[in-house]
């Protein structure tokens, strides 16, 4: 059966490239050889002015490039299983960001340092009287290991979760583990985040070590959940497959649009105060309902300051570094970060904060 899928994705590559030679064929035939003909003369070729145009000319030749490789990549992942250099396809419909599975050059370097950092970080943020809850959250590849259907898992990416474990159990960290009794398929199928499911069982993980530290909430909250939409992932747009699933991508996740309803009993011109629980994560944050699941189960209004692309501790550097203040009116910092960027190299200000102590 490979080799069957094999000789078809060839035959459709050669099918697209003749397509491809007879529109520069039409092209040429036209106007634009002619011009092409009136500049084929030896200073020309030999500064380069005659290779220029016939580029130009076979650019314009072609049908949108965009359009060619949506074609390409739905033909590369339903025949072959290949969803591009970024992006693994594991069980049909599963998809995983090839950074959680591959082995990064100096990783243990890098999450040593980062070590380091957390540390530092703890000191920085309870040094401004707020107390700290760590929230690393684990690759989708190993909480979803069924769904990999033999994809391959380096070392240190099967390993990851475990050192981290273990070389930062002396930094003091008050870290909230949610891999224990993770709920199956509670990730999204398309994306590299979880779905509503995985984001209320990790708030409420998450609920616990809060509570334990500023005791329960007075502000009674919950979550209002909509109706269930397709979610075109993250991995798919990564993948190239985007605009292809109806006949070759994987089928989008239906996932509902999230928010949160707080009972307040004060009147409408009442101050209302300021949330003392601060959540400075990544894009997992601010994903399929996490702070409003969060607010629910702690019944509690909750400040957020995640980012996209957060990386490690990326909010919570940029909160240090230009509004430090923040963190001194508030009690308890919620740190959420993806572990997959544990043995990524540092980023300028993760270097830049640890100085002298790497």
């Amino acid at each position: 059966m490979a080799g069957l899928a094999r000789i078809l994705a060839t035959l459709g590559f050669l099918a697209l490239m003749f397509t491809g030679l007879g529109f520069v064929a039409v092209h040429l035939a036209g106007p634009a050889g002619g011009r092409i003909a009136t500049q084929a003369n030896l200073p020309a070729v030999l500064d380069g002015a005659l290779t220029g145009a016939v580029d130009k000319a076979v650019v314009a030749a072609l049908p949108a490039l965009e359009g060619l490789q949506d074609i390409v990549a739905g033909l590369s992942y339903r025949m072959l299983g290949d969803a591009g250099p970024q992006v693994r396809a594991g069980c049909p419909g599963w998809l995983f960001l090839a950074e959680e599975l591959v082995e990064t050059r100096d990783g243990a370097a890098h999450l040593a340092d980062r070590v380091k950092l957390a540390a530092k970080l703890k000191a920085a943020v309870e040094a401004k009287g707020a107390a700290l809850v760590v929230l690393p959250v684990p690759d989708k590849a190993d909480l979803s290991r069924a769904t990999l259907c033999g994809l391959a898992v380096s070392l240190q990416a099967r390993g990851r979760a475990e050192v981290w474990r273990r070389q930062s159990a002396g930094a003091g960290l008050d870290q909230v583990d949610i891999a224990t009794d993770w709920p199956a398929g509670a990730f999204l199928r398309t994306d590299t985040h979880w779905n509503d499911d995985g984001a209320a069982f990790a708030a409420h993980r998450v609920a616990d070590h809060v509570i334990a530290r500023l005791g329960p909430g007075t502000l009674p909250a919950r979550v209002v959940v909509g109706v269930p939409k397709d979610r075109i992932g993250d991995l798919m747009r990564l993948a190239g497959l985007a605009r292809t699933w109806p006949w070759s991508g994987p089928q989008p996740d239906r996932q509902p649009e999230v928010g949160t309803a707080f009972t307040r009993t004060g009147g409408l011109l009442d101050d209302v105060p300021a949330p003392t629980v601060l959540l400075a994560g990544s894009s997992y944050s601010r994903n399929s309902g996490f702070l409003d699941y969060l607010q629910d189960a702690l019944d509690r209004e909750v400040a957020q300051k995640s980012q996209d692309g957060g990386g490690f501790a990326g909010p919570l550097l940029d909160l240090l570094a230009t509004d430090p203040d923040s963190l001194s009116q508030t009690r308890l910092v919620v740190w959420e970060f993806p572990m997959r960027v544990l043995t990524q190299p540092l980023t300028a200000a993760e270097r830049n904060f640890l100085g002298d102590d790497r």
